[in-house]
């Protein structure tokens, strides 16, 4: 009997259907929206983009990603300890809880504070596959740290005193190196995901530290090899491209450099066993040429010291050395730079009005002619690949030598003259204030030196001590590289599994200055940069009067032009109104200092 009025009593498969429903809903939901806890596959479809984040975030440590989904009832049945309802089947067993192993920050979630670490993989607690490569097993990575400090020996041990060299006081290139190796080595160890795996990391010195020639280097990586039979090398060095490269040919071991000023096809005849954080030669080349066309060809002089040379018309001169102590890079990037500005704008540097000299090292028996040479012939704007230190001093050779002649040119530097290092501009650069420079860097603005990534990753691990300030930047952004490498790669750790991670590496947002743009494998204009990560360039021009961010008041700073904004090869807005405005263009910090004058605390 029934009423048309009345609800029918429901039964119990209707009962149990919104719920069965609901729970669907949640796992598709789970399914197919992002997760930041998915762990990276070895053959990943997706490139996630790194998280742009301007400025200093709030940390997120308080979430505990380990504890997603889990249960937090004791049982349904009676005073929740029964095994449920009478006729109805119990429930499955709550999740196993998994305590969070990484410290996730940030939102979308990273590794790490620095927006170039990858999104975060909090937990992971699988088969890893063991053995997967040379220098792989189920609890360790085999690591070598090549290096032209002259470093030996197992780096995994506590820091102990007696690690550092005997005059480590007083040397500022190796006054606390191997502390702030190990503790860089610990805080990536942490914080990035090596899926069950701890990286061993081991010293080797080169054969003549940087005069070390290229067969030598040939022989240093078969050493490697039998002494240590690694996954992976990292160097620490200049002028390391010959002992990749036989790694990589001889021996299948990956290699992973800052690598400055290396031509792009020595990455690609060895792929994918070489990898750079910095841009390869043609990136630089690039957007130097860029610069030079968009901003200062066919303009006045105005930066030029001096009427009779303010009203001319740029012509340019250019010096750059033919025999270097360190290597051919800088002939290389001169040339490329010498054919890019041609190919954009039909500015031909080796025909008059212009110039181009070539020296050896310093150039100092040439310095008097050359630039009486230029003087003589109007060259308004030099552009120098020059060197301010060790024994190639051309900086100080030839602007010196241009004072005591009443010459007071444009001075153009390209990032092979190292020059948006403020550190050389106040050793090595003009004192008088008449020798203005400019130029581009692949570096990007800092803030105070304490309170850049690297620096307070150190801390992180020795809380109220100094680094070695001259190259923790260097070592923070080695380890950077190799540790992306390691998480991307996922738990099956090959060289291809790696490349298949890094190529889902990119950070493409302009909007923070403090975060330099790039990424691995094809993307961005012309897919450039496959295996090195930063493609963009920045201006910049140094004011001898400037405050950088946390330094000594007139100390001197590199203003950035456009508040640090990057600019890929062909981007730069045209004029040179954006230079030498004291009051528009912030001052930059250094990442690299000789001395830390106020040692910091954690």
């Amino acid at each position: 009997m029934s009423d048309s009025g009345a609800t029918p009593p429901m039964t119990p498969g209707r009962r149990w259907a919104p719920i069965v429903a609901v729970v669907t809903s949640f796992v598709m939901v789970f399914l197919v929206l992002p997760n930041p806890l998915r762990i990276p596959q070895n053959n990943p479809s997706a490139s996630p983009e790194y998280a742009p984040v301007p400025g200093r975030e709030q940390s997120a440590s308080n979430a505990n990603f380990g504890e997603t989904n889990v249960a937090d009832s004791s049982g349904i049945g009676s005073g929740g300890e029964g095994d449920g309802g009478v006729g109805v089947p119990p429930p499955p067993p709550p999740p196993q809880y998994k305590p969070r192993q990484k410290n996730c920050v940030g939102n979308p979630p990273r590794q790490t504070e620095d927006p170039l670490s990858p999104p975060c993989v909090p937990f992971w607690d699988h088969d890893n596959g063991g053995s997967t490569w040379n220098g792989v097993t189920k609890d360790e990575i085999k690591v070598v740290l090549y290096n032209d400090l002259g470093l030996d020996g197992d780096l995994n041990k506590p820091w102990r005193p007696s690690d550092e060299a005997p005059d480590h006081q007083s040397d500022y290139q190796t006054s606390y190196l191997v502390r702030t190796i190990k503790a860089q080595l610990r805080y990536f160890q942490k914080r990035y995901q090596t899926y069950g795996r701890t990286v061993k990391l081991y010293a080797q010195k080169s054969q003549s530290r940087l005069s070390t020639t290229c067969p030598q280097r040939r022989g240093d990586a078969s050493r490697t090899w039998t002494e240590h039979s690694p996954f992976a090398s990292v160097h620490f060095g200049d002028g390391g491209q010959c002992y990749m490269e036989e790694l990589a040919t001889e021996y299948k071991v990956p290699s992973f450099g800052l690598n400055s000023d290396v031509k792009r096809g020595r990455y690609e005849r060895h792929r994918p066993y070489i990898w750079g954080f910095f841009p390869d030669q043609e990136s630089e080349a690039a957007w130097s040429a860029s610069f030079v066309c968009k901003k200062l060809a066919g303009r006045p002089a105005k930066f030029a010291y001096g009427e009779d040379l303010k009203a001319k018309q740029r012509t340019f001169g250019m010096i750059y050395p033919r025999v270097s102590d360190r290597g051919p890079e800088s002939a290389e990037l001169a040339q490329l730079f010498i054919k890019y500005v041609k190919a954009e704008c039909g500015l031909d540097l080796t025909k008059p009005p212009h110039k181009v000299k070539t020296i050896i090292n310093s150039g100092a028996q040439d310095a008097g002619a050359y630039m009486s040479e230029f003087k003589r012939d109007g060259i308004t704007t030099v552009i120098c690949y020059c060197v301010p230190v060790q024994t190639e001093l051309t900086v100080p050779t030839y602007q010196n030598t241009a004072t005591s002649l009443d010459y007071y040119p444009e001075w153009y530097w390209d990032h092979a003259s190292r020059m948006f290092r403020a550190i050389w501009n106040q050793t090595y650069g003009d004192k008088s204030g008449r020798q203005r420079g400019f130029g581009v860097s692949q570096h990007w603005r800092q803030p105070a030196f304490r309170e850049q990534y690297h620096y307070q990753a150190y801390l992180q691990e020795e809380p109220g001590t100094v680094p070695n300030t001259r190259f923790n930047f260097d070592i923070y952004h080695l380890f950077l590289n190799l540790f992306q490498a390691i998480q991307a790669a996922g738990p099956t750790l090959t060289p291809d599994s790696v490349e298949k991670g890094m190529f889902t590496f990119n950070y493409l947002q302009r909007n923070n200055p403090y975060v330099p743009t790039g990424g691995y494998g094809a993307y961005g204009p012309d897919a450039i940069g496959t295996y090195t990560f930063i493609d963009t360039g920045m201006g910049w021009w140094w004011d001898p009067e400037g405050t950088p961010p946390g330094g000594t008041t007139g100390e001197g700073c590199l203003r950035v032009i456009r508040e640090g904004l990057r600019f890929y090869p062909g981007e730069w807005p045209a004029g040179d109104d954006d230079l030498f405005r004291r009051s528009g263009d912030p001052c930059t910090q250094d990442d690299t200092e000789l001395t830390d004058p106020k040692p910091g605390d954690f």
